[in-house]
């Protein structure tokens, strides 16, 4: 009988372990236009997202997520995005197109989420960004305010790039698998009217003057 209630014991704890790291955290679709699938099937405005969830866009097609009321994303056409973030998980896996974002306010425990891309990974506290997966062997990034900590591979050191008004990156892998970095790309598929237009869904302003420290 005492080795019964212990299994049971065991069972209930790996079930309860096992939910805390999938435990969602509050992202909800705020906007889309066009075609705009959940795990393959047609979402709505206030649509929440999960752990694991696949948001992908078709052609002239966009989604916006906002997570915890001060952080909000945009998906620009064609793109596909993977949502691991949950109580134990930082990561946005985006493995296609464009998608930019303003941040403002921590919502994972690591103080930071991770952005991956085929070719880099991007480490993101309080800041504005924009990305582009221009095709699986390059990836152009751009730091549009703020600092975000950039890495080719993940958990190697990178750069830590800082800016007040846009800096720009693109990584592209040659065909024997290393990583070249053009650090004067220009500033490319974005402007600051579309950034500060995403901030304002989020009640919030961008000061172009200084870097974003929140």
């Amino acid at each position: 009988m005492q080795k019964r209630a212990l299994i049971i014991i065991a069972i209930v704890v790996s079930l309860v372990a096992g939910c805390s790291k999938t435990a969602g955290i509050d992202a909800t679709i705020i906007a889309l236009g066009g075609e705009v699938t959940l795990n393959g099937a047609k979402p709505s405005l206030g649509s929440k997202i999960a752990f694991g969830d696949a948001i992908e866009t078709g052609e002239k097609s966009f989604c916006e997520i906002v997570v915890k009321d001060k952080n909000v994303f945009r998906m620009g056409a064609s793109t596909r995005l993977v949502f691991r973030v949950s109580a134990d998980s930082n990561i946005l896996q985006l493995d296609r197109g464009w998608f930019a974002g303003v941040t403002r306010k921590i919502f994972t425990k690591q103080l930071e989420y991770l952005i991956k891309t085929p070719t880099v990974t991007a480490g993101v506290r309080g800041t504005s960004y924009c990305i582009k997966v221009e095709k699986p062997e390059s990836t152009y990034f751009c730091v549009c305010n703020g600092s975000i900590d950039l890495r080719d591979e993940p958990g190697k050191p990178g750069e830590r790039v800082t800016t007040a008004h846009h800096k720009g990156r693109r990584y592209t892998r040659d065909t024997d698998g290393r990583i070249a970095i053009d650090k004067k790309p220009g500033m490319l598929y974005h402007d600051d009217a579309g950034l500060e237009a995403l901030a304002k869904k989020i009640g919030e302003t961008i000061d172009w003057t200084k870097p974003d420290e929140k």
